[in-house]
């Protein structure tokens, strides 16, 4: 039995008539909204966190208090929405936490960006969302870049050889380790929930919206990863590395 839990989640007929110029920029006008009304419905699901995860002694609970999937519907570019992840520990014993976030990206056509040209010019493979972490007055900020860089609110470390990127399903995966400021991992009491969110909001990048194809999935995915100091402790490890018992959780 394992001691530890890792959780992957008409046209009509008759005599033609003459259209006015004003009719024809009504049709034109209605023909992009139902365009655009369409080309936001790709972006209503974004977020696939399942809630409690329980196996053998192990008990954590990933939780997004301010997330409401109500809000995630017909976004437009440039949106902030709420969505808070952070770890509940219910075990009897300390736990180890990781969180991973997978992020779809492309190659976005940024819309305020031109080159020399006066065109808008693509980018590289850039995440649809940003992180963004709220401070204690109250004011917003993200990684305002064109690049897989992201924002993290405090106790969460970024393991080294993170993003990995996924050229056929074009994401980017990150995982964080919860960690003190020394950067080695603190662990989660039992009964206790991580003090910060990991990040408290996402915000959808400017881009395009005829870039995009129905058919993928724009999901970003938030997954909880969870091993007992004592089971480090009764296999004769006591490393508080992040790397090496991120290592152990993927063994």
């Amino acid at each position: 039995m394992t001691d530890y839990f890792k959780l992957k989640k008409r046209a009509g007929t008759g005599a033609k008539r003459k259209r006015s110029p004003a009719m024809t920029a009504t049709i034109i006008l209605m023909f992009l909204l139902i365009v655009l009304m369409i080309t936001l419905a790709f972006f209503t699901s974004v977020d696939e966190v399942t809630n409690v995860f329980n196996a053998g002694n192990v008990d954590i609970v990933l939780t997004e208090s301010e997330w409401k999937p109500a809000d995630a519907q017909n976004i437009v570019p440039g949106t902030v929405l709420d969505k808070n992840p952070k770890i509940t520990n219910n075990d009897e014993m300390d736990v180890y936490v990781f969180l991973k976030v997978t992020v779809p990206y492309d190659e976005l056509k940024i819309e305020n960006s031109t080159d020399q040209k006066g065109k808008a010019v693509f980018t590289g493979e850039v995440p649809l969302y940003k992180f963004v972490v709220t401070d204690e007055y109250g004011t917003d900020s993200f990684q305002d870049s064109f690049d897989n860089v992201q924002k993290v609110g405090k106790g969460w470390l970024l393991l080294s050889g993170y993003p990995t990127i996924d050229n056929v399903q074009k994401t980017y995966t990150y995982v964080y380790a919860h960690t003190q400021d020394n950067g080695r991992l603190l662990p989660l009491m039992k009964q206790h929930t991580t003090q910060y969110a990991l990040f408290d909001k996402i915000r959808l990048m400017n881009f395009n919206e005829q870039q995009f194809d129905p058919q993928r999935d724009y999901s970003v995915r938030v997954e909880a990863y969870g091993i007992q100091t004592n089971f480090l402790k009764e296999n004769n490890t006591t490393t508080t590395d992040p790397e090496e018992v991120w290592g152990i959780i993927n063994r």
